[in-house]
């Protein structure tokens, strides 16, 4: 029952994760230094969260759901439906989402080293219990 859809975002959601680990351990002065960077993990970690969104919002179509108005209620209907553990990774990375979409000029360089340094795990989280939903899918079936 792979969705082709799903797939393929997990395969860009993989590629993200191997530009953003290409960076190596970032420090605050680098991104302060270098907006080119900034710019790009910035970018990076929003293409993450709107992955972990879209993907969501295809598991409820697949669930004959109706789609979420917004991405944090996908996450918590995907949530509910135990296809997700109960993270605090996951409602943060919407809120990140939003506040770089809508906040952008204010990101703390803090925050993004910290995300890069420390939370990409969460995408994986992610991606493993999706697969692993993946997998029970296709037996079920």
């Amino acid at each position: 029952m792979i969705n082709g859809v799903i797939a393929q975002k997990l395969q860009n959601l993989d590629a993200v994760l191997v530009d953003l680990r290409s960076l190596g351990c970032l420090k605050v002065q680098e991104l302060e230094q270098d907006w080119r960077t900034k710019r790009a993990v910035e970018r990076s970690l929003q293409i993450l969260i709107e992955i972990v969104i879209d993907v969501c919002q295809r598991i409820l179509s697949l669930e004959s759901q109706a789609p979420a108005a917004t991405g944090r209620d996908a996450l918590d209907r995907v949530i509910q439906m135990g296809i997700l553990g109960r993270h605090d990774a996951y409602s943060k990375m919407v809120q990140f989402r939003n506040f770089v979409v809508h906040r952008y000029e204010r990101v703390d360089n803090a925050i993004l080293v910290d995300m890069v340094n420390r939370r990409l795990v969460d995408f994986e989280q992610f991606r493993n219990e999706i697969l692993a939903y993946i997998r029970r899918a296709i037996h079920d079936d």
